[in-house]
Protein backbone atom coordinates (compact mmCIF):
# COMPACT_ATOMS: atom_id res chain seq x y z
CA UNK A 1 0.00 0.00 0.00
CA UNK A 2 2.76 2.45 0.91
CA UNK A 3 4.60 1.75 -2.35
CA UNK A 4 1.39 2.32 -4.31
CA UNK A 5 0.80 5.68 -2.63
CA UNK A 6 4.43 6.74 -3.16
CA UNK A 7 4.26 5.85 -6.85
CA UNK A 8 1.10 7.87 -7.38
CA UNK A 9 2.48 10.95 -5.61
CA UNK A 10 5.76 10.78 -7.58
CA UNK A 11 3.89 10.53 -10.87
CA UNK A 12 2.06 13.74 -10.08
CA UNK A 13 -1.04 15.02 -11.77
CA UNK A 14 -1.51 13.86 -15.38
CA UNK A 15 -1.38 16.63 -17.99
CA UNK A 16 -4.77 15.77 -19.49
CA UNK A 17 -6.68 15.53 -16.20
CA UNK A 18 -9.14 18.24 -15.23
CA UNK A 19 -11.27 17.59 -12.17
CA UNK A 20 -13.99 19.91 -13.54
CA UNK A 21 -14.44 17.47 -16.43
CA UNK A 22 -15.43 14.78 -13.93
CA UNK A 23 -18.40 16.68 -12.52
CA UNK A 24 -20.85 15.90 -15.38
CA UNK A 25 -19.55 12.33 -15.58
CA UNK A 26 -20.13 11.76 -11.87
CA UNK A 27 -23.53 13.50 -12.00
CA UNK A 28 -24.48 11.18 -14.88
CA UNK A 29 -23.33 8.13 -12.90
CA UNK A 30 -25.38 9.23 -9.90
CA UNK A 31 -28.44 9.75 -12.12
CA UNK A 32 -27.95 6.30 -13.67
CA UNK A 33 -27.67 4.66 -10.24
CA UNK A 34 -30.74 6.47 -8.89
CA UNK A 35 -33.00 6.26 -11.93
CA UNK A 36 -31.91 3.64 -14.45
CA UNK A 37 -30.16 0.69 -12.86
CA UNK A 38 -31.71 -2.32 -11.17
CA UNK A 39 -30.95 -2.09 -7.42
CA UNK A 40 -30.72 -5.88 -7.10
CA UNK A 41 -28.02 -6.04 -9.78
CA UNK A 42 -26.10 -3.15 -8.21
CA UNK A 43 -26.27 -4.85 -4.79
CA UNK A 44 -24.68 -7.97 -6.27
CA UNK A 45 -21.83 -5.86 -7.70
CA UNK A 46 -21.50 -3.97 -4.42
CA UNK A 47 -21.19 -7.23 -2.45
CA UNK A 48 -18.58 -8.58 -4.86
CA UNK A 49 -16.63 -5.30 -4.69
CA UNK A 50 -16.66 -5.33 -0.86
CA UNK A 51 -15.60 -8.97 -0.80
CA UNK A 52 -12.76 -8.64 -3.32
CA UNK A 53 -11.32 -5.18 -2.59
CA UNK A 54 -9.64 -4.48 0.76
CA UNK A 55 -11.29 -1.64 2.69
CA UNK A 56 -8.19 0.59 2.54
CA UNK A 57 -8.04 0.37 -1.27
CA UNK A 58 -11.73 0.81 -2.15
CA UNK A 59 -11.58 4.52 -2.95
CA UNK A 60 -8.37 4.00 -4.95
CA UNK A 61 -9.94 1.18 -6.96
CA UNK A 62 -13.09 3.26 -7.53
CA UNK A 63 -10.94 6.18 -8.74
CA UNK A 64 -9.03 3.87 -11.08
CA UNK A 65 -12.29 2.46 -12.46
CA UNK A 66 -13.53 6.01 -13.10
CA UNK A 67 -10.26 6.84 -14.87
CA UNK A 68 -10.49 3.71 -17.03
CA UNK A 69 -14.12 4.45 -17.85
CA UNK A 70 -13.02 7.87 -19.10
CA UNK A 71 -10.43 6.24 -21.38
CA UNK A 72 -13.11 4.17 -23.02
CA UNK A 73 -16.37 5.31 -24.47
CA UNK A 74 -18.50 7.02 -21.79
CA UNK A 75 -20.85 4.15 -21.06
CA UNK A 76 -22.69 1.52 -23.05
CA UNK A 77 -25.12 3.88 -24.70
CA UNK A 78 -24.46 5.10 -28.18
CA UNK A 79 -25.86 7.68 -30.48
CA UNK A 80 -27.50 6.31 -33.61
CA UNK A 81 -26.89 8.72 -36.51
CA UNK A 82 -30.23 8.20 -38.27
CA UNK A 83 -32.04 7.13 -35.10
CA UNK A 84 -35.69 7.74 -34.33
CA UNK A 85 -36.93 8.28 -30.79
CA UNK A 86 -39.66 5.80 -29.88
CA UNK A 87 -42.14 6.17 -27.02
CA UNK A 88 -42.93 3.06 -24.95
CA UNK A 89 -45.81 3.22 -22.45
CA UNK A 90 -44.04 1.44 -19.60
CA UNK A 91 -41.46 2.73 -17.17
CA UNK A 92 -39.73 2.48 -13.84
CA UNK A 93 -42.97 1.95 -11.90
CA UNK A 94 -43.29 -1.45 -13.59
CA UNK A 95 -39.69 -2.33 -12.70
CA UNK A 96 -38.45 -1.83 -16.27
CA UNK A 97 -34.74 -1.26 -16.79
CA UNK A 98 -32.72 -0.58 -19.98
CA UNK A 99 -31.75 -4.24 -20.32
CA UNK A 100 -35.45 -5.17 -20.30
CA UNK A 101 -36.21 -2.80 -23.18
CA UNK A 102 -33.20 -4.04 -25.14
CA UNK A 103 -34.42 -7.62 -24.66
CA UNK A 104 -37.98 -6.66 -25.68
CA UNK A 105 -36.87 -4.80 -28.81
CA UNK A 106 -34.37 -7.48 -29.88
CA UNK A 107 -36.57 -10.54 -29.27
CA UNK A 108 -40.11 -9.30 -29.89
CA UNK A 109 -39.45 -6.15 -31.90
CA UNK A 110 -36.95 -7.94 -34.16
CA UNK A 111 -34.40 -5.10 -33.91
CA UNK A 112 -30.68 -5.84 -34.22
CA UNK A 113 -28.83 -4.90 -31.03
CA UNK A 114 -26.53 -2.52 -32.92
CA UNK A 115 -29.60 -0.51 -34.02
CA UNK A 116 -30.46 0.33 -30.41
CA UNK A 117 -29.13 3.61 -29.03
CA UNK A 118 -29.96 5.76 -26.03
CA UNK A 119 -32.60 4.59 -23.57
CA UNK A 120 -34.34 6.90 -21.09
CA UNK A 121 -36.67 5.32 -18.55
CA UNK A 122 -39.05 7.58 -16.63
CA UNK A 123 -41.66 6.67 -14.02
CA UNK A 124 -44.52 5.69 -16.35
CA UNK A 125 -42.99 5.59 -19.82
CA UNK A 126 -39.69 5.30 -21.66
CA UNK A 127 -37.91 6.50 -24.76
CA UNK A 128 -35.57 4.40 -26.85
CA UNK A 129 -33.61 5.43 -29.93
CA UNK A 130 -33.77 2.93 -32.78
CA UNK A 131 -32.01 3.10 -36.14
CA UNK A 132 -34.33 4.57 -38.74
CA UNK A 133 -34.79 1.49 -40.97
CA UNK A 134 -35.75 -0.73 -38.01
CA UNK A 135 -37.95 1.77 -36.14
CA UNK A 136 -41.15 1.30 -38.16
CA UNK A 137 -41.06 -2.50 -37.99
CA UNK A 138 -40.29 -2.40 -34.25
CA UNK A 139 -43.39 -0.26 -33.69
CA UNK A 140 -45.48 -2.65 -35.81
CA UNK A 141 -44.19 -5.66 -33.85
CA UNK A 142 -44.55 -4.16 -30.36
CA UNK A 143 -47.54 -1.80 -30.38
CA UNK A 144 -50.48 -3.40 -28.57
CA UNK A 145 -48.69 -6.44 -27.11
CA UNK A 146 -49.11 -7.41 -23.46
CA UNK A 147 -45.95 -6.86 -21.42
CA UNK A 148 -45.79 -7.32 -17.64
CA UNK A 149 -49.54 -7.22 -17.33
CA UNK A 150 -50.02 -4.12 -19.41
CA UNK A 151 -50.90 -3.45 -23.03
CA UNK A 152 -48.05 -1.48 -24.56
CA UNK A 153 -48.38 1.61 -26.67
CA UNK A 154 -45.31 1.96 -28.86
CA UNK A 155 -45.03 4.80 -31.37
CA UNK A 156 -42.74 7.53 -32.63
CA UNK A 157 -42.06 10.04 -29.87
CA UNK A 158 -43.53 13.47 -30.36
CA UNK A 159 -41.23 16.48 -30.15
CA UNK A 160 -41.49 18.56 -26.99
CA UNK A 161 -43.39 21.79 -27.50
CA UNK A 162 -40.99 24.68 -27.85
CA UNK A 163 -38.10 22.58 -29.17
Amino acid sequence: MTIFLQETSVMGKPDNFNSDDLKPVIENLIDQVKNQEDPDVLNAYKKAFKKQVPFALRSWVAAYMLKEMGNKRGGNRRTIADGKSIFVSIGRNRKVFPKDLVHLFVNTGKVERENIGDIKILDNYSFITIGSPAAESAIDNLDGIDYRGRKLTVNFAKKKEGS
